[in-house]
């Protein structure tokens, strides 16, 4: 009983290891940046979910480019494209917690320096997703280096939803970012979402998250930001 109320429409819905295929939509408003006064950034990324199966192995594709990043300073503004990231993670289960875990590659497709590292990387992605019947818990780790090892970045990115009624949920999903050596972020944030269940066993998430940086360190990281999104859910099995 306990496994069945926690399969609700507000957790298959958030959690990022649901077999179902996803076009998102999210942005990250960053009007406030680390020691740099009169500095922010803009970045809306789009991203595709594609379950699958290999080798007999449940396995989740997402591939993400950030298709509106902005990066300004009290003298230019610069516009276009960041670089694109894509993962792919075998799945596997343990009762009603998932587990994902597979390789990571970030291609340097960004238009300009300021908008992303403009070098090679490959890392590892990381996802353990529970729910309950009150809402769901998941974390994703990642580890990524550049080909030439000059760059680290280590992220985490611990997901607490609450559900609330008619599809109402609270949420907090800041993403602690380390670039070893150099920089580290650690937002926290507290938002609103709700999910629109549609025809045909598809779902409509929208939301708006703010999140505070309750460690900021390293000129240029997000003081302040604001995560918003819309995700449409489409049920595609793994097989």
């Amino acid at each position: 009983m306990a496994q069945a109320s926690a399969e609700n429409l507000q957790n298959t819905s958030n959690d990022p290891l649901t077999p179902k295929m996803a076009f998102e939509f999210h942005n990250y408003a960053q009007p406030v940046l680390a020691e740099r006064p009169g500095s922010g950034a803009d970045q809306g990324f789009l991203r595709f979910v594609l379950p699958h199966a290999l080798l007999g192995v449940d396995q989740m594709m997402r591939a993400s480019l950030p298709v509106v990043s902005s990066s300004w300073d009290p003298e230019k503004a610069v516009n276009g494209v960041g670089d694109f990231t894509v993962f792919d993670l075998a799945v596997f289960y343990f009762g009603s917690v998932k587990t994902g875990i597979g390789p990571l590659l970030v291609v340097p497709t960004a238009s300009s320096p300021a908008l992303g590292t403009s070098k090679w990387q490959a890392g590892v992605e990381t996802v353990v997703s529970a729910p309950h019947s009150w809402g769901l818990t998941t974390l994703l780790a990642s580890w990524q280096q550049t080909f030439d090892g000059t760059l680290q970045t280590v992220t985490a990115q611990p997901l607490l939803f609450y559900n609330l009624g008619d599809g109402f949920y609270l949420r907090s999903t800041g993403i602690a970012s380390f670039d070893l050596g150099k920089n580290a972020v650690v937002p926290v944030g507290l938002g609103l979402g709700r999910v629109f269940e549609l025809p045909g066993g598809a779902s409509l998430n929208t939301f708006v998250e703010p999140q505070y940086s309750v460690i900021q360190s390293g000129p240029g990281v997000p003081s302040f930001q604001v995560f918003a999104g819309v995700v449409v859910q489409l049920p595609v099995r793994f097989r």
